[in-house]
């Protein structure tokens, strides 16, 4: 993706409830890093390598792990997903008002949805995930890999993929935390995406506490090479 310089007056619509749920289970050090990456999209809408080396250079490998878990990959550098989205949202309105004031109206407003090369096709997906799978030894419970193969296709739609590290962190995660139950795992597939969470998620209970729902950040090597 192209590095997009932001005008020093465009803001972003600060989300409380995004927010909370990506840093709650992040460690001081890595909150910290993840609120500067957060400042950085104000003038950056793609956060470069070499952005993410500066703002990590202090973190653990731990740490790292954690953030990453958190902050989306994406063609050419890396991105918070809801921060990234409410910036896109607010240029296309921008756009939109301007084209309208020189009687260009439009009915729609632009999208601006990047698709990973390479990563579009059904044979990707089921390419990366055999070769996780067989790697790591990984069993797959039933229904398993129809939900983790729909779940990489709705992740490169949004630009987005993962290193055989990460997926295997998911893959291990997903199944802990749905029970190994595909009747759950697809519930947690469709609210997740419903949501357009950047991880797998249950819902909420009724009593709103959703610290036992959310898919822990695992403590993994570096996510990039």
């Amino acid at each position: 993706m192209k590095n997009i310089t932001m005008n020093k007056d465009f803001a972003f619509l600060f989300k409380p409830g995004d927010y909370l749920r990506d840093t709650q289970c992040l460690s001081e050090r890595a909150q910290v890093a993840y609120d500067r990456i957060m400042c950085e999209h104000m003038r950056n809408i793609c956060i470069t390598q070499q952005q993410l080396n500066f703002f990590t250079k202090r973190l653990t490998e731990d740490e790292k792990a954690e953030l990453l878990m958190i902050v989306d990959k994406i063609d050419g550098g890396y991105e918070i997903n809801w921060v990234a989205e409410s910036i896109r949202e607010r240029i296309a309105y921008s756009e939109s008002r301007s084209k309208n004031r020189m009687g260009k109206s439009k009915k729609h407003m632009k999208t601006y949805v990047k698709h990973m090369e390479g990563d579009s096709d059904s044979k990707g997906y089921n390419e990366l995930l055999s070769k996780v799978v067989s790697k790591n030894n990984i069993e797959l419970p039933d229904g398993f890999e129809k939900l983790i193969l729909e779940w990489l296709k709705y992740k490169s739609e949004k630009g987005q993929s993962y290193k055989e590290t990460g997926l295997k962190t998911l893959i291990n995660v997903f199944i802990k935390t749905s029970g190994g139950d595909k009747k759950i795992g697809r519930e947690m597939l469709d609210y997740s995406m419903s949501k357009n969470y950047t991880g797998l998620y249950k819902e909420k209970n009724n009593a709103g506490n959703s610290g036992s729902n959310k898919i822990d950040p695992k403590r993994t090597n570096s996510y990039w090479d």
